[in-house]
């Protein structure tokens, strides 16, 4: 891995003889003989390496890395000394350094060395550069929308962002609640931290407190070691409770305490846990319905509702669909072996907007993803969306009648074969396409009696 490096020292010797090092294993190397010349040459390049001599002749070298490391937040500093003690190596690792060389320096020493803190250059920037994909991929910005009601839920999600506030999402299922709590995590100060979603609905009522709190081996039957739960593990980021109205009295009471001491019991101990969490739940029932109904208490309702953010049903915002389908069109198309379908045709466009969609967004992106699979070309007509889009009555075909296990083979002959037309006879990428394994794609050719190398011709 090559780079560029900068070499610090007053001993003609050892600059001449490590820069002659570097060279030969292909890095730039610049040289300084002074700690003014060496913060010149940092302010007008970008090293990547810092080799910096502790006794300067106009400085002392630990005062020149919090410089360089103002200058140069991503370098790696490796400082050398011939006066080399325990003290002065804590001193520089606590400024910033990288790595602590006594003098004198071995050939192989510095090659690891550097090499390693190439490496650990290379992660700092791969790390830096998922969590720009992340704050890019859950940011709000990419919350797709232009009516009215999105465009003040997005204001209010960039405000809610800014506080620690817990938070209550409401709206119908698979209107996109857990996609604006992650907004408002990737979007807050607490985007360092994890997210940690945690579908209340899906957990068995008995189970419940110890996935939440986590439990110690022996609490119950069954526990047969330490748990972490979900609460313990989002410290420091948000923990985001989806169909909170799922939960029982019981333990609505624990978690009530969880919040306002910011502390809980795991199953099994005694002792209390600290936790810094920011809550955010999400529910599709009507929250202040079931606190009058009792099935909510109401003081753990007042504790998550500090902010409401209530989302609407596709419905009643259809001027949202063009642009959610657009933007699932050209999402799928990513994912296709031939990036084919880009384009809906109007007839296509006048059916999703006419849908009342029950299933809301989720609805509309589980067509696309039908269309995409169906379509024969590179537009999406109202015949390739799913048949309750299509409009008008809906008339079942004349078929010639058979025993349905013919019927099914003779379907999965047809589906399987288009699929692998579609990939040039390619079963790898007709396998990611129907989204099986390899060999169960292997395994359905043979028992379909497909032929591949005829696909492949065509």
């Amino acid at each position: 891995m090559t780079s560029s490096a900068l070499i610090i020292d007053d001993e003609i010797g050892i600059c001449a003889s490590l820069e002659a090092l570097l060279v030969r294993d292909g890095h730039r190397v610049a040289v300084a003989n002074r700690g003014d010349l060496a913060l010149s040459l940092v302010a007008e390049n970008a090293f990547d390496v810092v080799f910096a001599d502790l006794r300067l002749p106009d400085m002392n070298g630990l005062d020149l890395i919090p410089e360089i490391r103002r200058r140069l937040p991503n370098a790696q500093i490796i400082v050398m000394t011939g006066f080399a003690t325990i003290e002065t190596a804590v001193s520089a690792i606590k400024l910033g350094a990288y790595d602590y060389l006594p003098k004198p320096l071995s050939p192989d020493t510095v090659r690891i060395t550097t090499r390693r803190a190439l490496e650990r250059l290379a992660l700092t920037g791969e790390i830096a550069h998922l969590r720009q994909e992340l704050a890019q991929c859950f940011g709000f910005e990419n919350l797709v929308g232009k009516s009215p009601t999105m465009k003040a839920i997005f204001g209010v999600i960039r405000q809610t962002a800014k506080s620690d506030s817990n938070v209550l999402i409401t709206g119908e299922s698979g209107t996109g609640k857990e996609m604006v709590a992650r907004a408002i995590h990737y979007s807050s100060p607490r985007r360092e931290g994890r997210f940690v979603p945690v579908n209340c609905g899906a957990i068995a009522k008995d189970l419940i407190e110890a996935e939440l709190f986590g439990c110690v081996k022996g609490a119950f039957t069954g526990a047969t070691r330490d748990r972490t739960g979900f609460l313990e593990l989002a410290s420091g980021g948000s923990l985001f409770l989806d169909e909170i109205g799922e939960t029982t009295p019981d333990f609505q009471v624990k978690l009530l305490r969880a919040i306002q001491e910011g502390e809980f019991n795991k199953v099994g101990t005694p002792y209390p846990t600290k936790v810094n969490v920011r809550i955010l739940a999400a529910t599709h029932r009507a929250a202040d319905k079931a606190v009058s109904a009792g099935s909510f208490r109401e003081d753990l309702f007042y504790r998550l509702n500090v902010i409401g953010i209530h989302i609407p049903p596709l419905r009643q915002r259809r001027e949202d669909v063009p642009l959610l389908a657009l933007h699932f069109v050209e999402a799928y198309a990513k994912k296709s072996p031939q990036g084919r379908a880009r384009r809906l045709a109007p007839s296509a466009l006048d059916a999703l907007m006419n849908h009342d969609y029950p299933g809301n967004v989720r609805e509309l992106e589980n067509a696309i993803e039908y269309a995409m699979a169906f379509a024969p070309g590179d537009e999406i007509t109202a015949n390739d969306l799913p048949p309750s889009m299509r409009g008008g009555p809906l008339e079942w075909p004349r078929v010639h009648l058979k025993p349905l296990r013919a019927a099914r083979q003779d379907f999965e002959r047809s589906f399987v074969g288009a699929a692998l037309r579609q990939c040039g006879g390619n079963i790898s990428q007709a396998a990611r396409l129907l989204d099986i394994q390899r060999q169960s794609l292997q395994q359905k050719i043979r028992e379909l009696g497909i032929g591949v190398d005829a696909l492949r011709e065509d």
